[in-house]
């Protein structure tokens, strides 16, 4: 899996080590996806101290799963969008061990 980053400036290494950890565990949940973007900025426009932003894209075979979270530091920002990226990651994991609904052959019986 690919992990890439873009970051704001003051962003620590430990924060950028805790999130490639948690991709590398969603990757074991869902060997399907390929790769994950990460991207935390300041939203210069906004005044308000919840202008820290990080945004999450998991690239899974067949869907995007992305993840989105505005706080006043962006270690929370990453720690919900993370805590949401599971939630989405196990869902789909999920969906797709359930049997179809309808079973399709082409024999006839």
């Amino acid at each position: 899996m690919d992990i890439e980053f873009q970051t704001a400036s003051g962003i620590s290494e430990g924060l950028v080590r805790k999130i490639r950890n948690e991709m590398i565990k969603l990757s074991h949940v869902n060997q399907e996806i390929s790769r994950s973007e990460i991207v935390m900025k300041e939203d210069a426009t906004i005044n308000r101290p919840e202008n820290k932003i990080c945004e999450i894209r998991l690239t899974v075979y067949g869907a995007d799963l992305l993840s989105h979270s505005r706080t006043e530091s962006f270690s929370r920002s990453v720690t919900e969008a993370i805590k949401e990226l599971r939630k989405l990651v196990s869902q789909q994991v999920k969906e797709q061990q359930e049997p179809p609904e309808e079973i399709t052959s082409t024999v006839d019986v």
